[in-house]
């Protein structure tokens, strides 16, 4: 038994025992012993209140068997609530007559008296019932009251239910159930209600005892440190929850399988602080690490850190050079604008060999250990960058007309009709009418800048302002007329219109002739549109112009008309007989289904896999077999029992199951040794033999044992190593780890062979046109396959390389 077992059997001894063995307080007298240390019963006075009903009801049943046995009396340590006498008639004889007296106490006792009479004859005095007050009721004896059983009084006269009970009947009490209709119950929430009659009882839960305010959670921590069980063990630190506790393992270590106890992290496993391949080495700690640095690193927890020897030593490097720290050491290199290897130094000219900055638009000049740059002329900046000036914003950059900046300088330019002067500013004015006449056909007349065109008398310029135009004859402008100008003898001329236009009273101008406004209507035979120059001819609604007379309209029927109808008015048809349908069309009835066309008067061509009237009978050209009936074209309505395309395959319902074949209607034909009416009772057979103790239990399966898995109980169930096995090792049972050869350690984390590297495989590829040249780490200890590429030509074919790592121990044979 586990610590923590003990622990939780501790935690569940009444709280007596607990109280006792943890010497925390002091042992308080108990009421009942019936009664659990985690129950809570509710105080009532239900049970004095039944002792009293049980005292009136003896009372009350004595009284009467007194009077029925001729007087004889018993003593009775309880007494009614009414008074209650008896008395005698003296006889001759000497006998006694005893007087009944009882008070209305609960103390109080009868007083039994004897009076020497010759004879004892008792004599009943008739009294008549009394009247109760409330709910009483009259005693058996007819005199007093008293209150029905399982009542009490509650004030003067009237009697009610006992706490617990409720009054749901007149003079009727029943039980009520306090853990019922309020969510977390008169116990709370960490305890479960019990009801009884009058009352209810409160368990608490497990990891819960019963204290002054309900149940209160047990300190499992605090109670492991006094009584000196272990809640957590093995470093592991014990934290209190609600109802229990858990177990949490602090830095550099982690929870065990058990829950309980706390294994120590080994960080050298994957932790990359201490830099190991640098030379640098982690030893594992309990719960830590450390690092033991190769020189040119100090130690500083938790890593090693590289030493900076140019800040500890300034003067490591003389003259020009200048220290640079590297990773574990120091290398002197010579100051910016010298070259060298860091021990001589000497200037470096930077305009020479491009080293520079500067623009391409600026100068550079060396000087030593350094250079300058400077912008040309017509460029600002610093050397370094350098952008154009535009002289043009200036002034207009002194061109007269326009000025054209230009990198590096600007240019000027002279509008149309003005040319450049010597001075390269100023424009002086063109004499277009020098060359050519200006291109003018009569008149040209120079201007600054251009030049105009005129004509002679007679003559007007043509809108092309060149060329001249004589204004006497129908070349110009039309000689004024809308239409059709004629030249006639003389050089004169007239106008004239075209078709469906006449002429004007100024002879010049042409109006439109309305053609639809004379009897004719212009020809048209129903409307008539006149527009300029001419008129349509249009149809009213239901007709359109004939084809080959557009003047003429014909009326349109839709449907058309068909089987040699005529369209006699718009959507009337003049049919012949037997086509009484719209459009001249045959009528069917019924009217053809399922795609079926009405060729004629009640005669329908049907469309393949149907016939008959109306087309509504299917063809199978198969017969439906067992009772199925042809719905559709080659189509089976089967009865319940059948399936298939002809109803001929028997149908099994359920179906038959595990490879079982429906012969008939629900008989099955089993396979494979599986039995029962749906082939559903499995046989108990394994083709192959169960391994490790397992027991076949069906069709090739297995019941596997304690340990192992698998279809025949062949796979050893193995719970994964934390943490886990590295290079490779396999996890075995018990958390243990089954290192390979080369390798050692809990983990199998230590390499007690040397790694070599070995090619894998060798690809031709193809690289982009840039020079490098790198290799990747393939992981903390090099078992990871890596690419390495190697380039240091533009678009050529190499080769390239996978590589992997393999741990090499020596060969034992040649020890």
């Amino acid at each position: 038994m586990t610590d923590f077992q003990k622990l939780s059997n501790w935690v569940m001894m009444p709280l007596p025992m607990i109280l006792l063995l943890a010497g925390l307080c002091v042992a308080d007298p108990f009421t009942t012993a019936q009664v659990s240390d985690n129950e809570v019963v509710k105080q009532t006075a239900a049970d004095e209140l039944t002792g009293q009903n049980e005292d009136i009801e003896n009372v009350i049943g004595n009284l009467s068997r007194s009077e029925q046995g001729g007087g004889q009396m018993t003593n009775s340590t309880s007494a009614p609530e009414a008074f209650i006498t008896t008395t005698s008639t003296p006889k001759p004889t000497s006998t006694s007559t005893p007087i009944l007296t009882s008070t209305p106490t609960r103390t109080s006792t009868p007083t039994l008296t004897s009076t020497p009479t010759p004879t004892s004859t008792p004599t009943p005095i008739p009294t008549p019932a009394p009247r109760c007050p409330g709910n009483q009721l009259p005693l058996r004896s007819g005199e007093g009251c008293g209150c029905p059983v399982g009542m009490v009084k509650a004030g003067e006269g009237h009697c009610t239910c006992p706490v617990g009970y409720v009054e749901e009947k007149p003079a009727d009490c029943q039980d009520i159930d306090e853990c019922k209709g309020e969510v977390q119950g008169p116990c709370g929430l960490h305890a479960n209600c019990t009801n009884t009659s009058g009352s209810y009882v409160c368990n608490c839960l497990r990891g819960y005892l019963m204290g002054p305010g309900g149940c209160e959670d047990i300190d499992e921590c605090a109670l492991a440190e006094v009584t000196g069980l272990q809640a957590c063990r093995s470093g592991a630190e014990c934290r209190n929850t609600p109802g229990s506790f858990s177990c949490s393992c602090p830095i550099g270590y982690v929870m065990a399988l058990d829950g309980q106890s706390c294994v120590d992290v080994d960080e050298c496993s994957f932790e990359e602080q201490c830099r190991r391949e640098l030379g640098n080495v982690c030893e594992n700690t309990p719960g830590s690490f450390v690092c033991l640095c190769q020189p040119g690193f100090r130690a500083q927890a938790p890593a090693c850190i590289d030493v900076d020897e140019c800040k500890e030593m300034p003067e490591v490097c003389v003259g020009q050079g200048m220290c640079e720290n590297t990773l574990g050491s120091y290398k002197c290199v010579c100051q910016r604008g010298y070259r060298g290897n860091g021990t001589h130094c000497e200037d470096d000219n930077e305009c020479a060999s491009g080293r520079h900055g500067c623009d391409t638009n600026a100068r550079c000049g060396n000087v030593i250990g350094s250079y300058f740059c400077q912008c040309y002329q017509g460029f600002s900046g610093d050397g370094h960058s350098c952008f154009d000036v535009d002289e043009c914003a200036l002034g207009n950059g002194r061109c007269e007309h326009v000025c054209t900046n230009e990198p590096g300088g600007y240019s000027c330019h002279c509008r149309q009709g003005y040319q450049l002067a010597q001075d390269g500013h100023n424009c002086t004015d063109v004499d277009e009418c020098a060359v050519q006449n200006g291109t003018c056909e009569q008149v040209c007349t120079n201007t600054q800048g251009s030049f105009l065109c005129s004509c002679s008398s007679g003559y007007q310029l043509h809108i092309d302002v060149h060329s001249c135009v004589d204004v006497t004859s129908c070349d110009f402008r039309n000689g004024g007329c809308d239409h059709v100008c004629t030249v006639r003898a003389e050089r004169l001329h007239y106008c004239s219109c075209n078709a469906g236009w006449e002429l004007a009273k100024d002879l010049r101008s042409c109006l439109d002739v309305d053609e639809c406004g004379d009897f004719t209507n212009g020809g048209c035979e129903q409307l008539c549109q006149n527009h300029p120059g001419g008129f349509n001819c249009s149809c009213r609604e239901g007709y359109i112009p004939q084809t080959d007379d557009t003047t003429k309209c014909q009326p349109v029927c839709e449907p058309g008309c068909q089987n040699y109808g005529v369209c006699v008015s718009p959507h009337t048809c003049d049919c012949p007989a037997g086509y009484p349908g719209p459009g001249c069309s045959a009528m069917c009835s019924p009217p053809c289904a399922h795609g079926g066309t009405c060729i004629r008067w009640n005669m329908c061509l049907c469309q393949p896999g149907w016939t008959g009237p109306g087309c509504h009978t299917a063809v199978c050209d198969l017969p439906c077999a067992n009772g199925g009936r042809c719905v559709g074209p080659e189509t089976c309505q089967c009865p319940s029992d059948y399936i298939g395309p002809q109803c001929m395959s028997p149908l099994c319902t359920p179906a038959c199951l595990n490879g079982g074949r429906c012969v008939d209607v629900n008989k099955c034909t089993c396979e494979g040794g599986w039995q029962g009416a749906r082939c559903q009772i499995e046989p108990l057979q394994c083709q192959k033999p169960c391994k490790n103790n397992g027991v076949c239990v069906g069709l090739n399966r297995c019941r596997c044992g304690h340990g192992f898995t698998g279809s025949l109980c062949e796979t050893e169930v193995t719970t994964p190593c934390v943490p886990p096995c590295q290079h490779g090792a396999l996890c075995s049972p018990h958390n243990k780890c089954t290192c390979p050869e080369g390798t050692a350690g809990l983990r199998c984390e230590r390499l007690t062979c040397p790694v070599v590297t070995t090619v894998v495989s060798m690809a031709r590829a193809v690289r982009k046109g840039v020079r490098e040249s790198y290799v990747d780490r393939c992981g903390p200890l090099g078992v990871q396959l890596c690419t390495k590429y190697r380039i240091n030509q533009v678009r050529v074919y190499l080769q390239a390389y996978r590589v992997g790592y393999r741990i090499q121990c020596p060969d034992k044979k040649g020890k």
